[in-house]
């Protein structure tokens, strides 16, 4: 699937010796920190509460990433997503290798607004937040979400066939990588402009592997002890995105 492609592309860019040198799994996020000769980068993913089930994730190692990446297991799928963010931000920004994109550091919501005022959009992930601030910038919003705790508004992920077709806007949430969920929602993209793939959950190195994807939209965790701590103590992105910076990296693919 995507997510173990990724992988396998992210790793084979870095031509250093990398560690894990520290990882959580918190009661809404993991994260995890690894270390090579330009330094440190730390990446994060969501922890998707109602798909856990008993058990407990191995010890990450780079050699076990890809396991965990495919695994059922949905501790070792968000601790193996949230290991690939911080790959993906070792690359761009302690390599340097974000000089290869077109970076700028701005909030997705309102760049979509502007290159599509008033278009048809679908939210993939109930981020209500995200939602609502479409809704006020005068776009035709619908959301999606998996989980009915969360929906508040938004429709079960179960009409995705009927609804992703239809967008014109396709903004996707980063746990897609976590639940397996993105190849599946990318297929169903038809008439979409402008698709991004947002948060901390979607923090990766661009690939051509994300076919479809015009943007990604991220966070640069600024403040890594500050950011462990709030993961560790069960905050979420909403708790610790203030010690991180948002970015857009463009891909070069919209539709016109």
């Amino acid at each position: 699937m995507l997510v173990e492609k990724l992988w396998s592309e992210t790793i084979s860019r870095v031509n250093e010796e990398i560690e894990i040198v520290d990882y959580a799994i918190g009661a809404k996020y993991s994260y995890a920190i690894v270390e090579g000769k330009h330094g440190k980068a730390m990446g994060t993913a969501y922890v998707p509460l109602e798909d856990i089930e008993k058990g407990h994730a191995r010890v990450p190692k780079i050699s076990i990433v890809e396991s965990m990446l495919s695994s059922t297991n949905i501790f070792e799928k968000s601790l193996g997503v949230a290991i690939l963010n911080s790959l993906s931000q070792y690359l761009l920004w302690n390599m340097g290798k974000g000089k290869n994109f077109r970076v700028t550091y701005e909030n997705i919501i309102e760049k979509v607004a502007k290159m599509c005022k008033g278009c048809k959009t679908v939210v993939v992930g109930n981020m209500v937040p995200v939602v609502s601030k479409l809704k006020e910038m005068g776009m035709d919003v619908v959301a999606l979400e998996r989980n009915p705790r969360f929906r508040a508004g938004a429709l079960a992920d179960v009409f995705a066939p009927r609804i992703v077709p239809e967008a014109e806007v396709l903004i996707v949430s980063g746990t897609t990588l976590v639940n397996d969920t993105l190849d599946y929602i990318l297929s169903l993209a038809k008439r979409a402009r402008i698709m991004a793939l947002v948060g901390p959950s979607g923090s990766v190195y661009p690939s051509d592997i994300l076919e479809g994807i015009t943007h990604i939209a991220g966070l640069k965790i600024e403040d890594m002890d500050k950011v462990a701590e709030i993961i560790k103590l069960g905050g979420g992105r909403w708790d610790f995105s203030k010690y991180a910076k948002e970015y857009i990296i463009q891909t070069f693919r919209e539709k016109v």
